[in-house]
């Protein structure tokens, strides 16, 4: 498995920038079930977001970079510095045992960017908790 990887550049192709897009897309067969908990992706620079979907297309969750605008430690203009989590309201998306998921990562290809990691970290519960009787 491959951690880090090379974005080439769209260069000379004529497209229009906004559409210079690098897209990476993985099927994974789920070894077990369980209900969406939390998600968030890990990208770098020219980072475009995550998606994460079933198989048939049915759109389950995102994270999108953040980007800094400053000069000082942790908010760095151009760099991403941050992603938003998905945290969908429990015990509305499950997952079966088996169940084909299709993660995609976009980055821009504008310029070659060398180094880029595509990484979905996925939170389920097997169960949902009781409900709290007030």
């Amino acid at each position: 498995m491959q951690v880090e990887y090379e974005v080439e550049s769209c260069g000379d192709s004529g497209l229009a920038k906004d559409r210079c897009v690098d897209t990476k897309r993985i099927s994974l067969d789920m070894p077990f079930g369980g209900y969406i908990i939390y998600g968030v992706a890990h990208q770098h620079r020219a980072g475009l977001g995550f998606a994460l979907y079933r198989e048939d297309g049915q759109h389950l969750c995102s994270s999108l970079p953040i980007y800094g605008e400053g000069e000082e430690a942790g908010n760095e203009a151009g760099y991403v510095v941050g992603m938003s989590t998905c945290y969908p309201q429990p015990g509305t998306i499950k997952i079966s045992e088996g169940e084909t998921l299709v993660i995609e990562s976009n980055y821009s290809s504008i310029s070659l960017h060398t180094g880029v990691m595509a990484l979905f970290h996925l939170f389920l519960a097997d169960q949902l908790p009781n409900p709290m009787h007030t």
